[in-house]
This record gives C-alpha cells, sequence and structure tokens, in this order.
C-alpha cells in the first residue's frame, strides 16, 4: 500500500514524527527513505567544535560524505550554524566544507551563522549564491576579513539580520556593502551595531520592516532614515533614541505596528494608521507608560492589540487599564507583563 501513496502524503505524515521516528522511518525500506530524509534534513542545526579537536578526522570526513550526496543537500531550507572562534586557523575547516556545498543546496531559504569566522572564500560563495537566489541572511558576532570586495553587482537579500555588538570597522564596512549591493531587494532589516549612519542606506523600496536592537544617540540619523522609507508597516526600537522628537508628519505613512518605549509613542504614532503597539516600559517610570498610552489615541486607524511590558515594580495596574479603556474603545486584546523578584506575572483580558 505504501508504494500507491504519493510523496507529498508521506512526507505530512514524517513532519508529525518526531525526529527519533522520522530516523527509523528512513530504515525501514527505500520507499520511506525519501520522504522522511526530505524533513530530517529540511533544518540543519550545526554546532562545530574547535577544529583542532581530538575527532577532528573523523568529523571531516562525515561532513565530506554529507557534502558529496546531492540528493540530501537538495532537502536543505534552513541551514544553522554555530561555531566559537579560536585562534586555531587550520587551511580549511568544517565550516569551509560546508560551504563548498551551497550552490548545490537548491531549496536552501535561510542562513545564520553565529560566532563564526568568515573567511575571504566562504563571502566568495555566499555572494555568488545571493547573486541568484532570494535567501534570509543572519549573521551574528562573526569575524569577517578586512576590506572585503562584493564582486556582483546585486545581490537577492529577502531578509538581512546583522548583530554586532563590538562593530568593528570590517563588521560596519561589509553591513554597508551588503546593504548596498542588496537595496532593492530587502525587505527586513535587523540591526545590531555600534553605528549611526542609518541615513547614508537612503531609500529601500522594498523595506517594509525595521528592527533596531541597540541604543541610537543619532537620532537625526535614524530620523532620515525613516524618512526615506516611507513604505515601512512595522517598526521596533528596542533601546533609547535621542532627537526623535522632530519626525516630520509625512513620514510612515504605512505604519502598522511599533514596538518601543513609551516615550517614543508620542513621536511616531500620532498621525499613523498604527493599530498593534508594544510598549516597553523605562524602570519605575510610571507615568511615562500613561503618557504613551494616551498618546496611542491619536492613531488614525483602532488599535486592537496591545501589549505592555511594565517592568521589575509594582505599577498602578488600575490607572493604567483606565487609560487603556478610555483611549482604546475598539482594542480586541491586551496583554500586561510585570516582573515581580525572580519570576514575570502575565496578564491577560479581552477589552
Amino acid at each position: 500500500m505504501l508504494y500507491l501513496l504519493p510523496d507529498e502524503l508521506l512526507v505530512a505524515v514524517a513532519e508529525h514524527c518526531s525526529k527519533k521516528t522520522r530516523m527509523s522511518l528512513s530504515l525501514v525500506s527505500r520507499r520511506l527513505r525519501d520522504p522522511s530524509q526530505r524533513i530530517i534534513f529540511k533544518v540543519i542545526n550545526k554546532t562545530l567544535p574547535p577544529s583542532c579537536a581530538a575527532n577532528d578526522r573523523q568529523m571531516r570526513e562525515r561532513h565530506l560524505e554529507f557534502i558529496s550526496n546531492d540528493r540530501l543537500i537538495s532537502y536543505i531550507k534552513t541551514l544553522n550554524v554555530y561555531k566559537n572562534m579560536t585562534s586555531y586557523v587550520p587551511e580549511v575547516d568544517h565550516l569551509e566544507l560546508l560551504f563548498t556545498a551551497l550552490l548545490r543546496m537548491r531549496s536552501l531559504r535561510d542562513i545564520r551563522l553565529d560566532f563564526a569566522r568568515v573567511t575571504t572564500t566562504m563571502l566568495d560563495q555566499l555572494c555568488k549564491l545571493l547573486s541568484t537566489r532570494f535567501l534570509n541572511l543572519k549573521l551574528g558576532s562573526c569575524t569577517y576579513p578586512v576590506n572585503y570586495m562584493i564582486q556582483q553587482t546585486a545581490l537577492k537579500v529577502n531578509e538581512l539580520g546583522w548583530i554586532d555588538e563590538e562593530s568593528p570597522p570590517a563588521t560596519i564596512g561589509l553591513l554597508a556593502a551588503f546593504i548596498e549591493k542588496s537595496s532593492s531587494t530587502i525587505t527586513s532589516l535587523t540591526l545590531l551595531t555600534d553605528f549611526d549612519g542609518l541615513a547614508d542606506f537612503g531609500r529601500l523600496p522594498q523595506l517594509t520592516r525595521f528592527i533596531l536592537l541597540r541604543e541610537s544617540t543619532n537620532g537625526e540619523s535614524l530620523r532620515e532614515f525613516l524618512v526615506a522609507n516611507w513604505q515601512l508597516v512595522y517598526l521596533e526600537l528596542r533601546r533609547d533614541v535621542q532627537d526623535l522628537s522632530l519626525l516630520p508628519s509625512s513620514a510612515l505613512p504605512n505604519l502598522t505596528r511599533i514596538r518601543a518605549p513609551a516615550y517614543l509613542m508620542h513621536d511616531i504614532v500620532p498621525g499613523r494608521p498604527v493599530v498593534n503597539v508594544r510598549i516597553h516600559r523605562l524602570l519605575d517610570r510610571w507615568r511615562t507608560t500613561l503618557d504613551g498610552v494616551r498618546a496611542l489615541s491619536r492613531s488614525t486607524a483602532p488599535i486592537i492589540e496591545l501589549t505592555m511590558d511594565l517592568g521589575h515594580c509594582s505599577p498602578p495596574l488600575n490607572m493604567i487599564l483606565d487609560a487603556v479603556v478610555e483611549v482604546m474603545p475598539h482594542l480586541e486584546r491586551v496583554q500586561l507583563s510585570c516582573h515581580a523578584s525572580v519570576r514575570s506575572i502575565l496578564y491577560y483580558d479581552a477589552v
């Protein structure tokens, strides 16, 4: 009977099985091997040890065997690589071997590299792939070759995440090059870098989602970036931003979702069709939270979902809820969270 079932149905069955069960199914028969392996190798999570480890030779042989299998390689849709950087640099390590197979990963859609040493050869292979196929790319705390030049005229990056708190010059230069080469395709941009040159990026015509995870001391540069990218739908500012109060009323006419500190709601929400809000409360400044809530009444669209992080002390919840009910009569969902000692208490209700 198994031979009469289409592959799509067997793959759907394998998706609902545990990892151990999928491994067992792949060993039952040739008929079940391929559908099971499509799910097993859909997401590859690699934690690569230092290349000077005792079992380096055995692991290298396993990588070579996997990389040489075109059928298994073609199933990979998500590639997550975590590798601790060491002072030992071999001629070709495991990560470089994996990158030699990028062009053969025909289903690949997402790449994430954390704590990896990215070499010139790897960047060449990555950029060559990005010049022919749309991918989501996230790089976190990686090291890059100094003064690397991207040879391709354009890259096809859908979602770009660049997480690097130290932000050495090599990081900033490569980030700017990636955004410049992908400016016509990027739909989502996430940044955690010590970089205030956002205005230099200009307009990214496809950008609808922007997340800034670091404090910005150059509000003017951020303001120019937001004005240029008027098509933004989602804006997230995790930390403090200075001097954003002069944001013109014509900016961000399509903004519907925002996540930011309470005091920024005055500068961003009024005059824009915001319907989904998440407010960060700053320590015990609950009055700022109240002011931010009242500013939401100036949205041009009814707010239907509100989330507030109330911090580590006991806020006047009744006052906050009264303000929420007063200024947001169309609210469908409200979620309040406050942190008492070491545990978090979640309040959820529908207004």
